[in-house]
């Protein structure tokens, strides 16, 4: 194959939202090309390549790239090659390529397409019309139609996904959508991944977030609502219990694991220094007790559920996106679930006409309050316990804004600044 356009890839994968550096010096090291998924010689030709990001210090990281071969582009060009078996071609995104997703479709819908894990490939039209979703997320989906998503798993490490994971073993829930099958991969120097999946698109919902907003800025209560949310996602941790089994976990470790995460926050963002003492306080509080742990969500937010004319649904059970795949996997507290709601409902004050006035501040309250007790049916946490758990997400958020949004960064600090002096 004719080199590729490192530098044209780079631009698009440096400016991409899922893409995880931002802000840190890093390279395009190399481009792996890995098996074509369409018939070999044909045009438009897609295949997944894997893009190796090399950081100053040395460490790799490994993003997926779907890309497309074409005479006829329908989207964006990055560049142009000859690639052996197709002659002079030009290279685009192909989810994006509406002739290079039909092309796609049609392969990958053969049941015995030897890079597809099927549960039930029948449930892909491979001549739906497809369209990239523009929302704000860590990784690429593809509206088919509307009622199916493809979802393309951009940072990739061995092993398989978790969302693909759990949505398998949530299947029926009536809580999450229905998973169809798996795009697998091998990745440069050994071990298989996870690409993407197809699975069922909600219909008649809206986005957590986007709703929440909405009543906030309104000033409509929520309570009912996010009382049944709370009971979703008691079901949810229920299921995940009865599919992963659960275990037991030192307050001591867990303390020790979130004080390493604060310190090295602190590394990268200065601001927190000032609270950076009370802060460990607040999660030292761990220090004595014992946790029940089991799989859970591991980044739940009001962005992870879409909200019905009377129901919920769960989404997006791949973890917290900074977090390397073995520790998103690991066991962990529910209490780390229930925290990342509270915090967004927090965030979403900031949708409020006054973000600071009493009013916002009571309808924030009005939610977390009946969100916990939804929850929290039948026991309610150690508040040191919730507590360090919600300090701990907060701390997260400071650095992902800081990289991403700088703009939102105000809104965990301020908690951060707000639980550490509370507690303390």
């Amino acid at each position: 194959m004719t080199e590729q356009p490192l530098a044209a890839w780079w631009e698009v994968i440096s400016g991409a939202r899922w893409f995880a550096g931002k802000g840190l010096s890093a390279m395009l090291a190399e481009l792996t090309p890995l098996p074509w998924l369409t018939p070999i010689g044909q045009l438009p030709a897609v295949r997944p390549e894997i893009a190796t990001v090399r950081y100053a210090g040395g460490a790799d990281e490994r993003y997926l790239l779907l890309v497309g071969y074409t005479n006829e582009p329908e989207g964006a060009v990055v560049g142009s090659v000859t690639e052996p078996g197709l002659g002079a071609v030009q290279v685009v995104q192909a989810s994006a390529d509406g002739a290079c997703m039909r092309a796609l479709l049609r392969a990958l819908t053969d049941p015995a397409h030897p890079a597809m894990e099927w549960l039930d490939a029948s449930a892909i039209d491979p001549e739906a019309p497809s369209r990239v979703w523009r929302g704000d997320q860590s990784n690429t989906t593809i509206c088919l139609a509307d009622d199916r998503l493809f979802k393309l798993f951009r940072k990739l490490e061995a092993g398989r996904n978790l969302d693909v994971e759990v949505l398998a073993a949530l299947s029926g829930s009536g809580v999450t959508p229905a998973l169809y099958g798996t795009l697998v991969g091998e990745l440069p120097g050994g071990g298989q991944a996870d690409l993407g999946m197809f699975v069922e698109r909600i219909q008649d919902v809206r986005d957590g977030w986007e709703w929440a907003c909405e009543m906030c800025a309104d000033e409509r209560d929520i309570a009912p609502e996010a009382s049944d949310l709370g009971r979703a996602l008691a079901r949810v941790h229920t299921r995940l219990a009865d599919a992963f089994g659960t275990s037991a976990a030192s307050g001591a470790e867990l303390a020790s694991a979130m004080v390493s995460r604060l310190d090295a926050a602190v590394a990268q963002v200065p601001a927190l220094a000032e609270v950076r003492d009370q802060t460990e306080a607040v999660l030292r509080a761990l220090d004595g007790a014992e946790l029940a742990t089991q799989r859970v969500h591991g980044d739940f937010h009001l962005g992870q559920v879409l909200r019905g004319s009377d129901s919920w649904t769960i989404i997006d059970f791949e973890g917290e996106p900074l977090k390397p795949l073995a520790e998103r996997r690991r066991p962990d507290s529910v209490w780390r679930d229930v925290a990342g709601m509270l915090r967004s409902f927090d965030y979403v004050r900031g949708a409020h006409p006054d973000p600071t006035s009493s009013r916002a501040g009571a309808w924030s309250r009005s939610a977390r309050r009946a969100f916990l007790d939804g929850y929290c049916s039948s026991a309610a946490p150690e508040p040191s316990v919730l507590h360090a758990y919600e300090l701990d997400k907060a701390i997260y958020e400071v650095v992902y804004e800081t990289r991403n949004r700088p703009e939102w960064v105000h809104i965990p600090l301020g908690a951060v600044h707000d639980v550490a002096g509370r507690t303390a």
